[in-house]
């Protein structure tokens, strides 16, 4: 007669599988700072998108403000009066989370919806396991490459 069952070994051996897998991996899902990192990392890219797809909608400049800390859109120079978001009214204004600096810049989308210059917005980062990120415009046709 057979039994049905894990053999000793096989248990250890998952146990230990699974040990080695909880001590590696789940540090990543409980730090939520590279999550921030991210999600910042995208809605400054729409923020960026918005821009250029307002100008080419209402044929005018629309303009894009970078500091070390922030990314924003609007209609004045200097991002004075700021775009707002069609569906929510938010603001298009994103805040960097702590750790995330970016390198300023302010470049303006024509009423075509071409950029003033090629820009590259970098996104440094000291928060451990977050790679550097790059929002790129062309200089052509304006089109937003967030890679």
């Amino acid at each position: 007669m057979r039994t049905t069952g894990f053999t000793l070994v096989e248990l250890v051996v998952t146990i230990a599988i699974i040990s080695i897998i909880a001590v590696v991996a789940a540090p990543r899902f409980f730090q939520a700072s590279t999550f921030d990192s991210r999600g910042f990392y995208d809605k400054s890219a729409a923020v960026v998108r918005l821009a250029q797809k307002t100008a080419v909608a209402w044929r005018r400049e629309v303009h894009v403000c970078v500091t070390a800390t922030q990314v924003r859109a609007g209609t004045a120079a200097g991002c004075a009066t700021p775009l707002v978001y069609p569906v929510s009214g938010g603001l298009a204004s994103e805040t960097a989370p702590g750790g995330v600096t970016l390198s300023p810049v302010a470049f303006t989308f024509d009423g075509l919806g071409r950029p003033s210059a090629g820009i590259t917005i970098t996104f440094s980062s000291t928060i451990a396991g977050d790679p550097a990120r790059q929002i790129v415009v062309s200089a052509e046709t304006g089109y937003v490459i967030a890679n």
